[in-house]
């Protein structure tokens, strides 16, 4: 038990060290960018007075940045560093405004490496379960890293809106780094996917009771199709599909109170719940992160197997005329060549 949680710690440790802290540029003109963190170091660039960067860490007068998918080193003599709870402007056209509401403030790139020491965590506690749901002190410990993992995905998600996937967007960390973001995001959404169903049988297994999962599992798949192909051909009816989908939600929870507080009583329902909901809400929303940067892949592996095609077709001999001739064949005329300057002389276009 103490084993796994001192590596839990220690994931957290590490990872929370790797974060990045934004600073603004003070120098009166620009800010010479250093190879390594030394004033005779040569010169790797400039950034100018007022540019923010992202800082590693600081040690003796020298700040770490990242720079051309490496390390470099700039002067934190002239370095400010930028408050991350900076306010949002507030639009006043509006006299039903919210300005709580809009949590959209971004600065939480930090919390993904909280996420990814949570997963890493989740991942070593998976690979050591049996064929039965754990108990006990790794049950506990189990279900608050799930929960928390899945708290502050929600939270993440909500203070970077449409920003989240940050760290896989090449013009941000470079090609390199987002080819391996984005297969570490595909480990995590698969992680916390088959954690999800794991956590969820093991507080079911430990509340003593048992409930009917099918409605909220089946909800979420039907909703989100449903949600979809209405978006796209009956805006009108996706306000009927979000009702019954919180219909849904809400017959799946009456399940599991009606399931476990007779056997578990209230506090263990209670549990299930949390799981049920924050691990299935979190869990579909960064699928469909995931899904959007997948099918971006997709659509960028198919036309480059379209130029590969092409180019290959291209490659071949062919009339250099009329383009017919292909693997021996001259679709012009319909009939069979020895080689494309055969073609070129029976060829009509051949001059």
């Amino acid at each position: 038990m103490k084993t796994y949680v001192w590596t839990i710690i220690l994931l957290c440790y590490c990872l929370w060290c790797t974060a990045q802290t934004k600073y603004e540029v003070t120098a009166n003109t620009f800010l010479n960018i250093r190879s390594y963190a030394d004033k005779e170091a040569p010169v790797l660039g400039t950034i100018d007075k007022g540019g923010k960067i992202d800082v590693y860490e600081i040690n003796d007068g020298w700040a770490k940045i990242g720079y051309d998918n490496g390390y470099a080193y700039v002067s934190a003599q002239y370095l400010k560093r930028v408050e991350e709870n900076s306010t949002v402007s507030n639009p006043t056209d509006s006299k039903f405004h919210f300005p709580l509401l809009n949590l959209a403030t971004g600065n939480a790139e930090w919390m993904v490496y909280l996420i990814a020491a949570l997963s890493v965590a989740l991942f070593f506690i998976r690979k050591s379960r049996g064929e039965t749901p754990l108990e006990d002190g790794l049950h506990t410990v189990n279900w608050l890293l799930f929960l928390t993992t899945a708290i502050s995905e929600l939270v993440y998600l909500i203070l970077m809106g449409g920003n989240a996937i940050w760290f896989c967007i090449p013009d941000t960390v470079g090609w390199l780094w987002t080819i391996i973001n984005f297969l570490l995001f595909g480990f995590v959404v698969f992680n916390q996917f088959v954690c999800f169903f794991n956590t969820l049988e093991d507080v079911e297994y430990n509340s003593y009771g048992s409930f009917d999962k099918r409605w909220g599992i089946y909800s979420w798949v039907g909703g989100i199709i449903a949600g979809i192909v209405t978006g796209i051909f009956f805006p009108v009816a996706v306000t009927f599909v979000t009702i019954a989908f919180i219909v849904c939600q809400i017959i799946q929870i009456v399940l599991i109170f009606k399931g476990v507080v007779p056997k578990g009583g209230w506090t263990r329902a209670f549990l299930c719940v949390a799981v049920y909901l924050l691990g299935s809400l979190s869990t579909i929303l960064i699928l469909a992160h995931f899904v959007v940067l997948l099918i971006i892949v997709l659509i960028g592996y198919f036309i480059l197997y379209i130029i590969g095609e092409s180019s290959k077709r291209s490659s071949k001999e062919c009339c250099a005329n009329c383009n017919h001739y292909s693997n021996g064949y001259c679709h012009y005329h319909n009939i069979q060549i020895s080689d494309s300057d055969a073609c070129n002389k029976k060829c009509s276009n051949y001059s």
